[in-house]
Order: C-alpha cells, then sequence, then structure tokens
C-alpha cells in the first residue's frame, strides 16, 4: 500500500546531534591536566632548589591553563584559545624552558615530547600540526646549543637530586601521555555510540528506523527459525495524516507522529521493537507471539488510538493496523501480509 507522506521533520543533523567535536572535549581536559602538571612541575623545581625562572615556568605554564579553560567555556572562543596553547608551548615555552634548564641532562627531552603529543592531538586544521612539527624541528637544535654554548647549562652536582628530578617528571610525563590516549578513546568510543545511534534511530520520533528494522527483522527470523519460536509483527498506518499536514502544518504533523510514538513505546514489553518504517507508517516486533496474541494485543491499543485520534477526527483521522505472523514466510512477505490485512481493513471502514 502506498503511503501518504507526511511533510518534512524538523530534523537536527548529525553535526547537531554529536555536538562539538570530540577534541574541544579532550582540550579542555588537557588544560585541566596541564595546569595540574604545571602546579607540579613547579613544586618540584621548587623542592630541587631550581633557579626562581624554572620554577616561575611551572606556575606560569598553570595560570596560561587556567586562563584558556575559562576562555574556552564560550565555544566561540575555542579556537582563539587552542590557537593560543599550541603557539605559546610550541614557541615559548621550549626554548624558554630548555634554554633555563640543565638542557638534556634534565627532563625536558621528556616534556617536550609529552607536549608535542599532547599538540598533535588537539590540533584541529591541518595548518595547525605546523606547531607539534615545529617543536620536533627545535629540538635537534637545542640538543645543538649544548655543544655551542657548554657553560650556558647548569649542571647538577648533586647526583641524589639528578635522579630524583628525571625519576619525578619521566613519571609525570608518561602518566600524561597515557591519560591523553585514555581521554582520547574514551571519548572516541562515546562519538561512535552517538554515530551508531544515528544511523538506526529516527530523529522526529526516537525509534529505531527502517534499516534498523530490516536488519533486527533477519536477526530475528534466522533466532526464531533455530529456537522453533515464532513472532509476529504490526504495521500500523495513520489514516488520512496527509489531511493533518495540509490543514494544521508539518509541525503540527510532526507533533502527531511524536505522539504516536510514544504511545507505541508506552505500551509494549522492554523486548519488543518499536520503528518508524516510513513517512506515517510504523511497526512492532513482537518476539515469541503468534498472530492470535498480537491481535490481542493491537486490540487492546485501539481504545487508546481512538482517544489520540479523536482531535482530528474531522479529518477522517484514524490509526490502522494489520498483523502477520512468522511461520514460513520471509520478512518482505511477512510485511506484505501486514499491509494487506490493514488495507482491507481500512476498506471496510471507509
Amino acid at each position: 500500500m502506498k503511503s501518504e507522506s507526511p511533510g518534512p521533520a524538523e530534523s537536527r543533523g548529525p553535526a547537531e546531534l554529536l555536538g562539538r567535536d570530540f577534541r574541544y572535549t579532550v582540550f579542555r581536559a588537557f588544560l585541566v591536566v596541564s595546569a595540574i602538571l604545571g602546579t607540579v612541575f613547579g613544586l618540584v623545581n621548587l623542592l630541587n632548589r631550581r633557579p626562581v625562572v624554572n620554577v616561575v615556568t611551572g606556575f606560569a605554564a598553570t595560570l596560561l591553563c587556567i586562563g584558556l579553560y575559562a576562555l574556552s567555556r564560550d565555544y566561540k572562543r575555542y579556537g582563539v584559545a587552542r590557537l593560543t596553547m599550541l603557539a605559546v608551548f610550541s614557541i615559548i615555552w621550549l626554548p624558554f624552558g630548555y634554554l633555563t634548564s640543565p638542557g638534556s641532562a634534565s627532563a625536558m627531552p621528556y616534556l617536550a615530547i609529552m607536549v608535542a603529543f599532547i599538540l598533535s592531538v588537539i590540533a584541529r586544521k591541518p595548518a595547525e600540526y605546523a606547531f607539534p612539527v615545529l617543536m620536533i624541528l627545535q629540538m635537534p637544535l637545542l640538543f645543538r646549543t649544548e655543544l655551542l654554548f657548554p657553560g650556558h647549562y647548569p649542571r647538577y652536582t648533586d647526583p641524589t637530586v639528578h635522579i630524583d628530578d628525571l625519576t619525578v617528571n619521566f613519571t609525570i610525563a608518561l602518566a600524561a601521555i597515557v591519560t591523553t590516549v585514555i581521554l582520547m578513546m574514551r571519548e572516541y568510543d562515546s562519538v561512535n555510540r552517538k554515530l551508531y545511534d544515528l544511523s538506526v534511530k529516527d530523529d522526529l520520533t526516537g525509534l529505531h528506523n527502517r534499516r534498523y528494522l530490516v536488519n533486527y527483522l533477519e536477526t530475528e527470523m534466522n533466532r526464531s527459525g533455530r529456537k522453533g519460536k515464532g513472532f509476529a509483527l504490526a504495521f500500523i498506518d495513520l489514516d488520512n495524516f496527509k489531511r493533518v499536514n495540509d490543514s494544521m502544518g508539518h509541525l503540527e504533523g510532526d507533533r502527531v507522529l511524536r505522539s504516536l510514538a510514544d504511545i507505541l513505546k508506552g505500551s509494549v514489553r522492554n523486548y519488543d521493537i518499536v520503528s518508524r518504517f516510513g513517512g506515517d507508517e510504523f511497526v512492532i516486533v513482537l518476539p515469541e507471539t503468534n498472530r492470535a496474541e498480537a491481535e490481542g494485543r493491537m486490540r487492546d491499543l485501539d481504545f487508546r488510538f481512538k482517544v489520540f485520534s479523536e482531535p482530528y477526527a474531522h479529518f477522517g483521522f484514524a490509526v490502522s493496523w494489520g498483523v502477520a505472523e512468522s511461520g514460513e514466510r520471509t520478512v518482505a512477505e511477512m510485511l506484505a501480509i501486514a499491509d494487506e490485512m490493514l488495507y482491507r481493513k481500512k476498506k471496510r471502514i471507509y
């Protein structure tokens, strides 16, 4: 039976449903982690009696990250905050930190790897990857400065302090990289789940869509064949729905579809499947249910359908349904039988 198509739904696109890109979430998490690390580095340098500039550098990084976190609360300023972080840590922090430290005898090589890794993750546009690349290019040059200016770099006189400094900073740097990977994977999994929901859910009603329904029916057909327990499906259609759309507008039509979806979702068992088949057509899959049981359940719903239809009765609006049972039939045959049953009921009514 050819369905009367409803008007265009007020649907949201994938970008809006997924929200802001996951790098935004990761970026703000990095700012928190970096603020904590900056404080730790400042304290470590203070306890190791490093020069004041080394202590100040750590706390300055903390203040910068706090400021960028506050700035990025407004998503419109996220780009400014991101570029500031990329530029400051690659152009200012790395050479300044290295040249005011004991150089390769310090933990700076470890920290440079950590920061370059973080910057490569938060970079969003192709041009922004120039910042972590710049860090990679700077490090060999900074190593060479120790040959050119050997007296510039203050060395540790106490080997115990040296080892303690390397141990603490190496542990922190490695922990930050591991934390980065964990944050990325958690956010990646979250985005994948949202993408999957987008692919199997109808935007307007929140029900499963036709793609999911067809795949589920094939799976249920195989399962019922193995276990010898059949299933039924109910095909539901809105009579004269186009008149509601044409007379009251598509927004009201969308509200009608959502209301019916709510009725169906609230009337099924937790293992039944409700889907929007397309337009003003819906399908309920009833596992381990025969035709008689399915028809009984649908008759129980007739009163709710009647109450739901009453405000639009002057349009000839009503809810019709047809039922089919699995048996030896294919999915396509089940849908066709349920549709034919629905069509016959319409002919009797009208």
